[in-house]
């Protein structure tokens, strides 16, 4: 799946091969299957150990094998796009022949007065898709495993949904998007610059950290928390998004427990009015052949310069940094014998409206990131999004653009991080 070409001018060339860049990889081959595309980014490291040794320092938070996939959303545009992925995930899965999609029930558990789980619920109550249910329950009969404190609002949510690895998820795309004629380039964009070719034609050229120039007519830039550590962007311009910090505990289940728990629903757990919200995935096999269940807190410390950020993906996560989350899920999860523990740190990046950027900065380049904690579940629609964008050199979808417009950051904010860099 690796391509050799450095003097090849492709049509449209992604740099990201994240959950975003590999699903506009996908639509864009699909879409168009006389385009000559490439992908670009480098593949996951097999281990910690080798990630730790990585020495160009590009991460990403897709390097695992549980992630919440469901419709209900706060805003419209969520819903549309969760729903809108779901649906294709069979096929997906099918063309690629990678699975990543296990159907299963979400349960939300939240505070009353909540702002934006009371939004979840309208949107919810109001949907009409075919497969979907959303109803509140006892959760003591249904799922009497569970430990849920009286007063909370609980809902189920059945049909679309369940979980999906986003690591498989990643893979499926760029098979899929091979298979379709792209070539997917196993290296690190340091550079995009807009170069004047001698027949007078602008073209967009690539410069990699192995020494690769690709040329391109296009660019979609797709490089998720990195993207300002790189000289991606025109020159001057710097979107504006903060990076958060994600803890994660994993608990290695026993067979009884692992049986036991078989049909546990994935959890969205907003207990308190207020930012933080927590996940919890049911019983999941991962590549060791073991079964864990996992628990993440969405967003706590905001990040600022590459290596914070590269740090991050290869700090090791000690007890006391996840002991809090293992205790709540070990309170929650009633009677779990663990067989062992251990914690993991991500990195999300998020907008001030929650909603992922997909826009066109120049004529000749978009851009597609930011998946505020939710990209997993809606890559594949803002793929096809992005991938019809590049493709027009202008948005071409039923949503309204405004709403995904990029946002740069003002001189002042730019002065700042460029103090800390």
């Amino acid at each position: 799946m690796e391509g050799d070409k450095t003097q090849c001018v492709y049509d449209i060339c992604i740099v990201g091969a994240g959950i975003m860049g590999s699903a506009a990889a996908r639509h864009v081959t699909l879409i168009e299957p006389s385009l000559n595309v490439c992908l670009i980014g480098p593949k996951e490291p097999k281990t910690f150990t080798e990630r730790c040794k990585c020495k160009h320092g590009i991460f990403s938070s897709h390097y695992d094998e549980g992630r919440i996939a469901t419709i209900t959303a706060p805003f419209y545009y969520l819903q549309e796009m969760n729903a809108r992925s779901i649906v294709r995930y069979r096929d997906i899965e099918k063309t690629s022949g990678v699975k990543f999609y296990q159907k299963g029930e979400l349960l939300l558990v939240q505070a009353k007065d909540d702002p934006v789980s009371q939004m979840v619920n309208k949107h919810a109550q109001n949907m009409k898709y075919e497969e979907f249910s959303y109803e509140s329950i006892d959760v003591s009969k249904v799922f009497p495993y569970l430990a849920v404190r009286p007063g909370l609002l609980t809902y189920l949510q059945s049909g679309e949904g369940g979980h999906i690895s986003p690591r498989s998820q990643v893979v499926a795309q760029q098979t899929a998007a091979h298979l379709q004629g792209c070539d997917i380039i196993d290296d690190v964009v340091d550079q995009v610059t807009e170069k004047n070719q001698s027949d007078g034609l602008k073209c967009m050229e690539v410069t990699t950290a192995r020494g690769q120039v690709i040329l391109a007519k296009k660019v979609l830039l797709s490089p998720g928390a990195f993207t300002a550590f790189r000289k991606l962007l025109p020159k001057g311009k710097e979107i504006d998004v903060k990076l958060l910090t994600q803890t994660l505990a994993f608990v290695e289940l026993n067979k009884d427990d692992v049986e036991r728990l078989k049909d546990m629903p994935s959890i969205g757990w907003k207990p308190y009015v207020g930012p933080k919200n927590w996940y919890i995935l049911p019983p999941i096999k991962y590549p060791n052949g073991k079964y864990y269940l996992k628990i993440g807190l969405r967003g706590t410390k905001e990040l600022h310069t590459a290596a914070e950020v590269a740090d991050l993906f290869r700090k090791e996560c000690k007890y006391s940094d996840y002991r809090p989350l293992l205790e709540l899920l070990l309170e929650i999860v009633k009677d779990v014998k663990p067989v062992s523990t251990h914690g993991e740190f991500a990195v999300t990046t998020h907008t001030a409206n929650m909603l992922p950027y997909c826009d066109m900065v120049t004529p000749t380049m978009g851009i597609v990131v930011a998946g505020n904690g939710r990209g997993a579940t809606f890559g594949d629609e803002i793929g096809r999004i992005a991938a019809k964008m590049i493709i027009a050199g202008h948005w071409d979808h039923d949503f309204n653009p405004d709403e995904f417009k990029v946002r740069f950051k003002t001189k002042s904010q730019n002065s700042i991080l460029g103090s800390k860099l």
